[in-house]
């Protein structure tokens, strides 16, 4: 399947091939060492592409909300012994189960992962984050739980509709308190509101609050929409 990590000009083709099947997206018909036949094979290889481009992945996860009719997931899974992580799909299921309101595309999408066991804790996304660095402590304290159930670990939101800017992904308690201590940490007091943006409004208001109130202390200063917290 995938041969070596994609270059621009791959990930371009990419686009363009997944275009051709109606994805949202456009790109360049650039020369590649693939000879794909079918949607399933292109989708699968765009699938171990997308750890080398967060974009791409969100392409897909929209791609397979909207279009999974086209596909045969008996063809999918053909694939996943060339693949060298088959979770990938599983990923992507993942997030479009989670956006899906239909219930078929939801069965269909538990089919591409039965059989798949995570893999060892690993980053979802390749040479992207430097080692030791911010965006990897990140993605470490704070990955959203589609990622974590096949055992990656990465905090980027696939976006759904670009035009509308409508990103989908959950964090399990352990990730937004993660986000939560280290808020408090770089700030002297923070508000409900500030919580609800680094967490991307992933939860409720009403959840945030829960949060805020397990690991912070309620300024005595204000009260109410405007309330401050500051670390205990």
């Amino acid at each position: 399947m995938l041969q070596s990590p994609p270059s621009e000009k791959h990930l371009s083709r990419m686009y363009y091939e997944l275009s051709q099947q109606g994805a949202h997206c456009s790109g360049e018909k650039f020369p590649w060492p693939y000879s794909l036949k079918d949607p399933e094979e292109i989708f699968t290889l765009g699938a171990e592409m997308s750890r080398y481009d967060p974009r791409l992945l969100g392409i897909l996860v929209e791609h397979l909300c909207h279009s999974w009719e086209i596909f045969s997931p008996q063809k999918i899974r053909s694939f996943y012994p060339k693949m060298k992580t088959p979770q990938t799909v599983a990923v992507i299921a993942e997030f479009g189960k989670s956006a899906s309101e239909d219930s078929e595309a939801r069965y269909f999408m538990d089919y591409l992962q039965r059989g798949l066991k995570p893999v060892p804790t690993q980053l979802y996304f390749k040479n992207i984050y430097r080692p030791g660095g911010k965006l990897s402590e990140r993605a470490m304290e704070s990955s959203l739980t589609q990622y974590k159930k096949w055992g990656f670990l990465a905090r980027e939101f696939p976006t759904l509709d670009v035009f509308k800017k409508k990103v989908i992904g959950q964090m399990d308690q352990d990730s937004r308190l993660n986000i939560l201590r280290r808020l408090l940490k770089e700030n002297e007091s923070i508000q409900l509101k500030d919580y609800l943006l680094a967490i991307r409004h992933s939860v409720t208001r009403q959840q945030a609050l829960k949060d805020l109130k397990s690991a912070a202390t309620l300024s005595k200063k204000s009260h109410g929409r405007g309330a401050c917290w500051s670390l205990r």
